[in-house]
């Protein structure tokens, strides 16, 4: 238990009237600001504009829950953070415009309640006019701290600045300014004119009118020239003038321009206008985006191009085609999209080269080696490693002289005789690949010889046509130096199983043969 004398005891209970008095202060004061908050909101004007037909015109108009044309207010207030309440009837419709709120009210609304976050809330204000549906009417709402101006110019459509703000084209009506000093200029091409006036309490609540005059100020002005690469846009004062290059008239002065790009992060750029003088600036280009990109290969040591890729690379984003090649794999196109401040990563496998195909179609020619040689054509085609050929071997060595007699008994001299050997056949085969680059087939054929005679002495054509039907044993070995094109050693053996009596007898009396030994040696291009 703590004691305290009588002094202790009084100033403790002097301390708690002080605090109680603290608190009742602080309530009253909070109290006060709410109540002269929600009173400066006021309505200043409120009117039906009679030659106004917007709540009454296709595309504008609004019907109300009844079915019934809505009527219109067009509120100006000094920013568009207003909401509005309309009680038991409602809002119809609230619309933003760039210099006024567009509120459609049912047609014989009586009241509003109007709030802003910041200046408290205007209750029930009852609307001084009957509201009748599609009328259009105004209200200007005025907050306390300023009043609306109208600001026109000597000079039509003249740019206006308000305290170095660029608002836009003359005149700018209705805009609410806060009491204080306030600076206005117009500018029209070379002319100028500035106006500085102050807004207080003791002027009056209806719309103040400020009208600039201007003047020519063409010796002030300069010649400016601004360049910029890379075909970005040029913008001055927040509006673009110009791509690549802008050539303009500016007072003497310090001006920015932003150049932009798509992709790009804009740059500003400062210059100075010197009055009656001719200058050319480069502007600073767009810094554009970039990512990366990063591809892994296998195998390793893969070429790229346009570029190496296989380490981080830093890209300015859009869409790159590369192409992936290594001596003895297959060459592969990717298509990659870089993004700003992403890492797009891929891994690309190469797959080796089959030189000798298992699906293909060929052709070629090659020299036939046996008792009479030849030139051989071949056509043919491979699927699933089974092996179709045709060819034909056109004869180009003669045999040796064979000399005709008559068979009469009187063994007349005819002729003397020499041939060449015509050959067709058809081959099947299977093939086996033994390395990368070569490959081996077996083959089983059948083919068909015919002699052709010539005359060397004589008028007798004897044993013209004589032909001789043979079976074929035989490999065809491929060596494939690169892509498409093969190099072939075809040996084998004919084996005999038909030859007319013409061919019988020559085989007998010339170095012409049935069967046998025989190699063709060429070059077959496949796709």
């Amino acid at each position: 238990m703590k004691l305290l004398n009588r002094r202790g005891v009084d100033e403790a209970t002097k301390l708690k009237a002080r605090m109680k008095r603290l608190l009742t202060s602080a309530f009253l004061l909070l109290s006060i600001t709410t109540v002269l908050y929600a009173q400066n909101i006021k309505v200043t004007k409120f009117n039906m504009l009679l030659n106004d037909m917007t709540a009454n015109t296709h595309g504008t108009q609004k019907l109300d829950q009844n079915g019934e044309k809505a009527a219109l207010i067009k509120i100006q207030a000094p920013d568009h953070s207003f909401t509005f309440d309309g009680g038991s009837l409602g809002i119809v419709a609230r619309e933003e415009h760039s210099a006024e709120t567009w509120l459609y009210v049912p047609r014989m609304a009586k009241r509003i309640t109007i709030q802003h976050k910041d200046y408290g809330v205007l209750r029930d204000y009852y609307y001084p006019v009957p509201i009748e549906g599609g009328r259009t009417y105004e209200m200007y709402l005025d907050i306390g701290i300023g009043r609306y101006v109208t600001v026109t110019s000597e000079i039509a459509n003249s740019t206006i600045y308000i305290d170095g703000e660029n608002c836009g084209k003359a005149p700018i009506n209705n805009r609410y300014m806060s009491f204080g000093r306030h600076t206005v200029r117009a500018i029209k091409d070379r002319y100028e004119g500035e106006q500085t006036f102050m807004i207080t309490t003791d002027d009056d609540a209806g719309i103040r009118l400020v009208r600039v005059e201007q003047r020519d100020m063409s010796d002030h002005f300069g010649e400016v020239t601004v360049n910029v690469d890379n075909n970005a846009d040029i913008y001055f004062e927040g509006r673009k003038v110009g791509t690549s290059t802008w050539k303009t008239e500016l007072r003497e002065g310090t001006y920015i321009v932003e150049t932009r790009k798509a992709d790009c992060d804009p740059v500003k750029t400062s210059f100075t206008v010197v009055a009656r003088q001719k200058k050319v600036f480069k502007a600073n280009t767009p810094t554009p985006h970039t990512g990366w990109l990063q591809v892994y290969t296998r195998p390793r040591n893969v070429k790229t191009s346009p570029f190496d890729a296989n380490e981080v690379k830093s890209l300015p984003v859009g869409t790159y085609q590369l192409e992936f090649s290594r001596s003895g794999y297959v060459t592969q196109n990717h298509e990659y999209t870089v993004r700003h401040n992403e890492t797009t990563r891929d891994t690309v496998t190469l797959s080796r080269i089959n030189y000798v195909k298992p699906l293909a179609f060929y052709f070629g020619a090659g020299v036939s080696l046996n008792s009479l040689m030849g030139i051989t054509g071949i056509l043919g085609a491979v699927f699933q490693r089974h092996d179709i050929q045709l060819h034909y071997t056109f004869g180009l060595s003669d045999s040796k002289k064979v000399h005709a007699y008559s068979n009469d008994g009187n063994d007349n001299y005819l002729s003397s005789l020499s041939f060449k050997k015509n050959s067709f056949g058809l081959k099947y085969g299977y093939q086996f690949n033994l390395m990368r680059q070569l490959a081996i087939t077996p083959q089983l054929g059948f083919s068909v010889d015919r002699l052709s005679a010539s005359v060397t002495s004589g008028n007798g054509l004897y044993a013209d046509g004589a032909s001789c039907n043979s079976i074929t044993l035989g490999v065809k070995l491929l060596l494939v130096p690169f892509q498409h094109c093969y190099i072939f050693a075809a040996p084998e053996y004919d084996v005999p199983v038909n030859k007319d009596d013409n061919y019988k007898r020559l085989t007998e009396i010339s170095d012409i043969k049935a069967g046998g030994f025989s190699a063709t040696l060429g070059v077959l291009v496949n796709f």
